[in-house]
């Protein structure tokens, strides 16, 4: 498959000009509405500020919620050029879920077995990033068990190494797996922290040390945000 057919058929059919008012109005006024004041998650802004141009949003993954919770830190012109990765073999079962992925999620479906695939995901991704899009990934590959994380694997390091001045920024999520636990399809109003971090640049990294650097960026979110949480020991 060629690089412009990768181009025109994969992902730019996925943004109409006619969806961008559709994605503004459903990140930036209706989840933003429910994740602020009917979930009650609270955002942490730890950048400074947030980077213009095609960037790669890494978070851990627990989640559906997830996807659209990142979507909403996206800047507003931004968010018709800013695509989650996503499970061909999970969200492209049906019809109408794949509608939904690629329409209301904007997302870009890949598939995880060799046998499914048309083309190589990290050239797909390559090619969405060269024309100036934005990725959300879940370095983890799935949802993992709630609370916990697992080991990043290598595709942010792949992708990062191939475009050192594409920054990649950390989001650390806790508490939405008690919002939509895996298995149900109603949202209960638990809370949650959603804690953007600093941008990450790479230069001349192996793509095991930015995986690996990815991963410590998150974890250590997780701590801060975990000590934060820790009640003062009581006075006896």
């Amino acid at each position: 498959m060629t690089q412009d057919h990768i181009d025109a058929e994969l992902f730019q059919a996925h943004v109409p000009n006619g969806r961008r008012w559709l994605l503004w109005l459903l990140y930036k006024v209706f989840w933003r509405t429910v994740f602020g004041l009917v979930i009650g998650l609270r955002y942490v802004r730890g950048a400074k500020t947030h980077p213009d141009g095609p960037v790669i949003y890494i978070s851990n993954h627990n989640s559906h919620l997830d996807a659209m919770s990142l979507m909403t830190i996206v800047p507003s012109h931004r968010i018709h050029l800013t695509h989650s990765v996503a499970a061909q073999d999970f969200f492209g079962t049906s019809g109408f879920r794949k509608w939904s992925m690629q329409n209301l999620v904007n997302a870009v479906l890949i598939s995880r077995t060799k046998d499914g695939r048309d083309v190589d995901p990290i050239k797909l991704l390559d090619a969405m990033l060269q024309a100036g899009h934005s990725l959300i990934l879940f370095p983890e590959g799935t949802r993992g068990v709630p609370g916990l994380m697992a080991d990043f694997k290598r595709g942010v390091g792949h992708l990062a190494s191939r475009h050192p001045g594409i920054p990649v920024i950390p989001v650390y999520l806790d508490g939405l797996y008690r919002n939509l636990p895996k298995g149900r399809t109603m949202i209960v109003p638990f809370g949650g922290t959603l804690v953007l971090g600093e941008a990450l640049y790479f230069k001349d990294e192996s793509i095991n040390e930015i995986t690996d650097a990815t991963q410590r960026a998150i974890e250590k979110m997780a701590r801060d945000i975990k000590n934060e949480n820790k009640l003062p020991h009581s006075k006896r």
